[in-house]
C-alpha cells in the first residue's frame, strides 16, 4: 500500500486546540513513513465529495478527523471502493473508535491505525444510506432528532441519555409490521434497534450478539410497556441478558422491511434521517478499514488481508 492518505477534518469537531491536534496527527503520520494532504469540510455532506474525490484519485487511504456523523459522510462514497477508512476520535460519542479500542487521544489513535491492520467488513443500509454502526428507530431517533447542533456540541453524551431516557417514559410504543427475511410478524415497539456492531450510545451493548464481519444485521425491538418493564430491560441490558426475555424480540437477518402506524423517527450512526417506513439490509464485506492492534469483538472471527 502507497503511504499516502487524505486527512478529511470536520472544523466543527474537537475542541478549541483542534488545530493543534490535526498538526500532531500528521507529524505522527510523518513520522511513521506517512504523507497526508489534509482537507475541510465546509457544509453538510462534504466530507462524502471529498471521500469521493479521493478514492477518484487513487488514494489508498481515507482518514477522517471527527465524529461518528462525519464517519457515515464518509462511508457512503468508500463503499464499495478499495480506498480504506481511517477513523480518529474527534467527535462526541466516538461509538467507531471504542468498538476497536482505539485510544480516545487522537494522536495516539493515529499511531495505532497507521500501524495497525486492514479489514473488509459489511455495512447495513437504512432507505438507501449506509450505516456502520446502526440503524435506529423510536424513542433513541427521538433523542438524536431534538439534540442536534449546539446541544449536542455543549452537553455530548449527556444530551443523549437525557434525552433518550424522557423518550424512553414518554412513549407507549408504536404497532409496527416487520418482514424479516421474507417471515411476517406484528408487535408492538418503543425502540428497534439494527446493528451492525454492538455498542448502542457509546455505552451499552444492545445488538451484543452483532459481528460486522458475518453477512448479517442484528435486530432487537424492546415493546413500549409500563414503567418498571422499561426498568426490567435497562437492566437486563446492562448484564447482557435482554435477549432471553421473551417480550424482547432478538433476530439475525440479512434484510429487514419495518412498518409503522404511525410513523417513527429514524436515526443512522447517530444522526436523524426521516421517518418510517424503513427498508434496511446488509451489504457484506463492501468496505475497508484501518483497525488497530488487539482484539477486536465486533469483527469476530475475520482474518485480517
Amino acid at each position: 500500500m502507497s503511504r499516502t492518505a487524505v486527512l478529511i477534518v470536520n472544523p466543527n469537531a474537537g475542541s478549541e486546540t483542534r488545530a493543534q491536534v490535526i498538526q500532531d496527527i500528521v507529524r505522527t503520520a510523518a513520522d511513521l513513513g506517512w504523507r497526508v494532504t489534509v482537507v475541510e469540510t465546509q457544509r453538510e455532506n462534504h466530507a462524502t465529495e471529498l471521500a469521493a474525490e479521493a478514492a477518484a484519485a487513487g488514494h489508498p487511504v481515507v482518514l477522517v478527523a471527527g465524529g461518528d456523523g462525519t464517519i457515515n459522510e464518509v462511508i457512503q462514497a468508500l463503499a464499495g471502493t478499495e480506498t480504506v477508512l481511517g477513523a480518529i476520535p474527534l467527535g462526541t460519542m466516538n461509538v467507531w473508535a471504542r468498538e476497536l479500542g482505539l485510544s480516545l487521544d487522537p494522536v495516539e489513535a493515529t499511531r495505532q491505525l497507521l500501524q495497525g491492520r486492514t479489514y473488509r467488513i459489511d455495512l447495513g443500509r437504512v432507505n438507501g444510506r449506509y450505516f456502520l454502526l446502526m440503524a435506529g428507530m423510536g424513542f433513541d431517533a427521538e433523542a438524536v432528532h431534538a439534540i442536534q447542533g449546539k446541544t449536542k456540541t455543549r452537553f455530548g453524551p449527556l444530551a443523549f441519555v437525557v434525552a433518550g431516557a424522557l423518550a424512553a417514559l414518554r412513549t407507549r410504543g408504536t404497532r409496527i409490521r416487520v418482514r424479516a427475511d421474507g417471515q411476517t410478524f406484528e408487535t408492538n415497539a418503543a425502540l428497534i434497534t439494527v446493528g451492525n456492531t454492538r455498542l448502542w450510545a457509546g455505552a451499552v451493548q444492545i445488538t451484543h450478539h452483532a459481528t460486522a464481519t458475518d453477512g448479517r444485521l442484528d435486530v432487537c425491538i424492546f415493546p413500549g410497556r409500563a414503567f418498571f418493564t422499561k426498568v426490567k430491560h435497562f437492566a437486563l441490558v446492562l448484564f447482557g441478558r435482554h435477549d432471553d426475555d421473551p417480550d424482547v424480540t432478538y433476530l439475525q437477518v440479512r434484510s429487514l422491511h419495518i412498518v409503522t402506524r404511525p410513523p417513527i423517527s429514524i436515526q443512522v450512526d447517530g444522526e436523524a434521517f426521516g421517518k418510517t417506513p424503513a427498508q434496511v439490509n446488509v451489504v457484506p464485506g463492501c468496505l475497508r478499514v484501518l483497525v488497530g492492534e488487539g482484539d477486536v469483538p465486533t469483527l469476530g472471527q475475520a482474518a485480517p488481508e
